[in-house]
C-alpha cells in the first residue's frame, strides 16, 4: 500500500458508512489495480478536504 487509507479518511471525519461506500465505489472501478484504487482514493480525499475547508 502506498497510503494509510484509514489515516486519510480519518481527517475527513466521515461516518463508517460513508467511508465504506467510498471505498466500495473505487474498488468496483479498479478491481484489479490496487495502486489505481489508492491513487483515486487519495485524490478523492484531497478533493473532499478542499470542499470541507471552503465552508
Amino acid at each position: 500500500m502506498l497510503y494509510d487509507i484509514e489515516m486519510l479518511l480519518k481527517d475527513l471525519e466521515l461516518s463508517k458508512e460513508q467511508k465504506e461506500d467510498l471505498i466500495k465505489e473505487l474498488k468496483e472501478e479498479f478491481p484489479q489495480d490496487e495502486m489505481l484504487f489508492e491513487l483515486h482514493l487519495y485524490r478523492a480525499v484531497q478533493y473532499l478536504k478542499k470542499l470541507k475547508t471552503k465552508k
